[in-house]
């Protein structure tokens, strides 16, 4: 007989054997031992996993020949009395039991063909004819919607049971007719338990620490983790170990990821460097990897916050031992920044030409990350060193309240003194602020010696201080003597050649930058004597000004064009002389235009045919 894996050759028999799925499996035996059947079925879950396996054993329960009505415990293969339906389904060649997959039966038209039209038939032996659609999320929207009113009401002793791994795909019209079970992945122990049983009947020489490897290789699938097993045994020898396990999946163990763990703890990356080298000599997928440490970078976390739960730590890589010992040195702001690391180095290792490099770039980052402090933390040392006692927030508010008092009292002596008092000032605007009133002095900190004259001052500190001329209500004189002796005087100009633009935001920017700078807009005094003395005129520079300027515009004035002359064209003799040509050229309206716009003058007329000229 040829070899039969181990998937198929342990596939549960009975509703007790289906491992991590007792809500399902006593849901549904209770209700074959009440008679409360439904007439649709929809199983959902992960892959591997029991939902077909599930939906075989309720077809069984259905039509099993042993009792009169459904039972609960439908004949085994191993049974020397097994019924001829429950051997049938077993084998998948029932002719009232019929399962097929949606993947390969997409279309309304194989649907009509395999479903609708023999539904109405009666089943040939067995008391229900029975519909095991697998992967029922892969139909198409037509073949749903052909199934909706047979999914409903169907005839009598007819059982629908669909099963996907993709819920979310199913239309709600579908589920809403069935009744839905969802499986759950199963947890590490339990496929631990199932592949020790299936060792120990096979005779399969294993350690604990490899098959517990092989459990986790699974990621919650009873049927990977039973692959991977069959693989196991056929790469290796009589004993398994853990190396074994390691080499025939390519996986990485759990000695090697609490390594890389703790030289990231102890912010030691050579170690982790030298664990990279060996995988990518042995010809390990990186990816594989990063997905690993991620998982033990998830156990940690939950179980820093959860603490020991079996439930959450269910399918952890590694000891509850090795998770206190890991996760007591690193806080959870630690744990999320690793994964973040983590996660985003997979990520580039996907569309990395060098993924060796960026592996290990990512997790020498990680172990620097363990240098990093909170600011919380900086500010309480911060706080130590000075040795006040009062909180960050308080002590920063009192600088901000005394930084205008110590600028004040910061005033250089070289400033210039105010300016005298304007006997018109101008009225302040209503628009802007009122002065600010000046600051008092804080008082001085005896425990703040004053630094020695010789250090921390600037030079202007020791120049003398400027005398203050005396106050006089008269303004100064101005020695106006200098305008006589200028070269030239500003010419005269009207208003019309004057341009001037008027913006109020300017004019109370203008304003208020002088209101800042301690001046006034007031008139200066001797004003109007130095305009006077600007604008005097001299006859020979008036002259002088007027020739320069009617020679500057003459190049700008408009031509003027000799209009006289006939007003109809000359009519010429059947030879005319060159003047005859010109003459009549000059006669034409035309020639007259062109002349009055560009300016032009006639050189030569030819004559080129009869009556005809060109110029």
């Amino acid at each position: 007989m040829s070899y039969q894996v181990i998937a198929r050759k342990w596939r549960p028999q009975a509703f007790d054997e289906v491992t991590g799925q007792e809500h399902v499996t006593q849901t549904l035996r209770n209700a074959i031992e009440h008679d409360r059947l439904h007439h649709a079925y929809l199983f959902s879950g992960a892959r591997g996993v029991g939902k077909t396996t599930s939906a075989r054993l309720l077809a069984k329960a259905l039509n099993c020949h042993k009792a009169e009505k459904p039972t609960a415990f439908p004949c085994k293969t191993t049974d020397a009395d097994q019924c001829p339906s429950c051997l049938e389904i077993s084998e998948s060649r029932s002719i009232d039991v019929l399962e097929f997959d949606a993947a390969s039966n997409t279309q309304v038209d194989k649907i009509r063909d395999i479903i609708l039209d023999g539904i109405n038939v009666k089943p040939a032996r067995d008391r229900n004819k029975i519909f095991i659609i697998d992967e029922v999320h892969m139909l198409s929207t037509s073949s749903f919607n052909a199934l909706l009113k047979t999914l409903e009401e169907p005839p009598p002793n007819v059982v629908f049971i669909m099963a996907t791994t993709e819920l979310h795909k199913v239309p709600e019209t579908i589920t809403s007719r069935c009744q839905e079970f969802l499986f759950r992945t199963i947890s590490r122990q339990k496929i631990f338990d199932r592949l020790r049983l299936i060792a120990d009947a096979e005779g399969v020489k294993i350690t604990d620490a490899a098959l517990n490897e092989v459990a986790r290789s699974g990621e919650g699938s009873m049927r990977d983790a039973q692959s991977n097993f069959d693989q196991v045994i056929s790469f290796s020898g009589e004993a398994i170990d853990v190396q074994d396990v390691i080499n025939a999946l390519g996986m990485t163990s759990s000695d090697t990821l609490i390594a890389v763990v703790r030289s990231l703890i102890d912010n030691e990356p050579k170690a982790s460097l030298k664990i990279v080298d060996e995988m990518v000599a042995t010809g390990r997928d990186l990816r594989n990897f990063c997905r690993d440490l991620l998982s033990l970078i998830r156990d940690l976390t939950v179980y820093k916050v959860a603490g020991d739960d079996d439930e959450l730590l269910g399918s952890a890589a590694v000891s509850k031992a090795d998770l206190a010992a890991l996760a007591e040195p690193l806080s959870g702001s630690d744990l999320v920044r690793f994964f973040n690391s983590i996660a985003e180095t997979e990520s580039k290792l996907k569309d990395s030409t060098q993924p060796r490099i960026t592996l290990e770039l990512g997790l020498v980052k990680m172990a620097e990350m363990r240098r990093l402090v909170a600011v919380e933390q900086l500010l309480e040392r911060l706080n130590a060193l000075t040795g006040g006692e009062q909180s960050p927030v308080k002590t920063e508010a009192a600088v901000r309240s005394a930084a205008p008092a110590i600028a004040e009292k910061k005033t250089l002596n070289s400033e210039p003194p105010p300016r005298p008092a304007d006997p018109d000032p101008p009225k302040p605007k209503k628009d802007l602020p009122p002065p600010e009133r000046p600051l008092p002095e804080p008082p001085e900190e005896p425990s703040l010696p004053e630094p020695p004259p010789w250090e921390d001052r600037p030079p202007w500190e020791d120049a003398p201080p400027v005398e203050e001329p005396p106050p006089s209500d008269q303004p100064p004189a101005v020695d106006l003597s200098f305008v006589g002796d200028l070269p030239s005087k500003l010419p005269q100009r009207s208003a019309a050649e004057l341009e001037h633009y008027e913006d109020a935001r300017l004019d109370d920017a203008y304003e208020e930058k002088l209101e800042q700078n301690g001046e006034t807009n007031t008139q200066i005094p001797g004003i109007q004597q130095i305009v006077r003395s600007l604008l005097a005129e001299r006859p020979s520079e008036r002259v002088i000004d007027a020739e320069a300027r009617a020679r500057d515009l003459a190049a700008f004035a408009p031509p003027v064009f000799d209009d006289e002359g006939p007003a109809e064209p000359i009519i010429l003799p059947p030879d005319p002389t060159p003047e005859q040509l010109a003459e009549y050229a000059r006669s034409l309206p035309e020639v007259r235009k062109v002349l009055r716009l560009f300016r032009a003058e006639i050189v030569e007329v030819k004559k080129s045919a009869p009556r005809n000229f060109s110029i």
